[in-house]
C-alpha cells in the first residue's frame, strides 16, 4: 500500500484581497486620528476659551438684540454684589426638560461672544433688587437641550434657577417667543420685580429664541 503524500497548498491572499486590507486599516487609522484631533482641538478651545473652526465645543451667538438697552460688557464683570442675598447661580430647571443645565459665566473673544453647547451664559444687567438678583440675562445657543422652536415653555409655567447656597429662585414665564435676531428685544420691566431673560440664539437661522419671566418668589432647596 502506497503511502499517499498530502501536500498543504498555502492559501496566498489575492491582490484584491490585500487592497482591501490595507484600505480598511487607513480608513480606521484616519478615523482615530480625526477623533483624536478633535478631541484636542475641543480641550483647547475649553481651556482657552476660544472658538475654533469646525470644532464647536464654543460657537459664537449674536447679542445684538440686548446690546441697546444693556451695557453687556459691563454686565460681564459684575460684582459678587449683584448676587444679592441668596448666593450664586448654578443651575436652571425649564418646564420642557427635567435636565438642569448649567450656569457658568459669559465667554467672549475679542467683541464676540461665546456660547458652550448645552450651557447658559450669565450676564447680571441691573443691581439687585430688595436683595434679589435684579435682571439675569442667560445667553445660550438654541438647540433641543437648550431651548428652540420645538421646546419653548408656555405662559404661566414655571422656570427654577438654583444657587450654590441653597436657595430657589422660582420664575413665571410672562413671554417666550422667536424674533430675527436683528431685532431690539424690549424687557417688560418696571423695576419692581426681578426679571430673568433666556436668550437662545442660532447663526445660522439668524433667530433669537427669547423667554422673559417674572419673579415669583425665593425658597429654601432641601439638601
Amino acid at each position: 500500500m502506497k503511502s499517499v503524500a498530502k501536500r498543504r497548498t498555502a492559501r496566498r491572499s489575492s491582490p484584491v484581497h490585500r487592497g482591501v486590507s490595507v484600505t480598511t486599516r487607513v480608513v480606521v487609522l484616519g478615523a482615530c486620528a480625526a477623533v483624536s484631533a478633535f478631541l484636542l482641538l475641543s480641550g483647547y478651545e475649553s481651556v482657552y476659551n476660544k472658538a475654533l473652526p469646525l470644532v464647536h465645543t464654543l460657537d459664537t451667538v449674536n447679542l445684538a438684540a440686548f446690546s441697546g438697552s444693556y451695557d453687556l460688557a459691563t454686565a460681564a464683570h459684575y460684582p459678587s454684589s449683584y448676587y444679592g442675598n441668596f448666593g450664586k447661580p448654578q443651575t436652571l430647571k425649564l418646564p420642557s426638560s427635567s435636565l438642569r443645565l448649567d450656569i457658568v459665566p459669559p465667554l467672549q473673544q475679542g467683541d464676540a461672544w461665546l456660547a458652550r453647547a448645552g450651557t447658559l451664559h450669565l450676564l447680571i444687567v441691573r443691581q439687585p433688587r430688595a436683595g434679589n438678583i435684579g435682571m439675569a440675562l442667560l445667553y445660550c445657543r438654541a438647540g433641543f437641550r437648550t431651548l428652540n422652536a420645538q421646546n419653548l415653555p408656555q405662559f404661566g409655567q414655571n422656570i427654577f434657577m438654583d444657587t450654590d447656597k441653597g436657595w430657589r429662585y422660582v420664575y413665571k414665564v410672562a413671554n417666550a417667543k422667536q424674533y430675527a435676531d436683528n431685532i431690539p428685544y424690549i424687557v417688560a420691566d418696571d423695576g419692581s420685580q426681578g426679571k430673568l431673560v433666556i436668550d437662545c440664539n442660532d447663526q445660522a437661522q439668524h433667530v433669537n429664541t427669547v423667554v422673559e419671566a417674572t419673579l415669583l418668589s425665593v425658597q429654601g432647596v432641601q439638601q
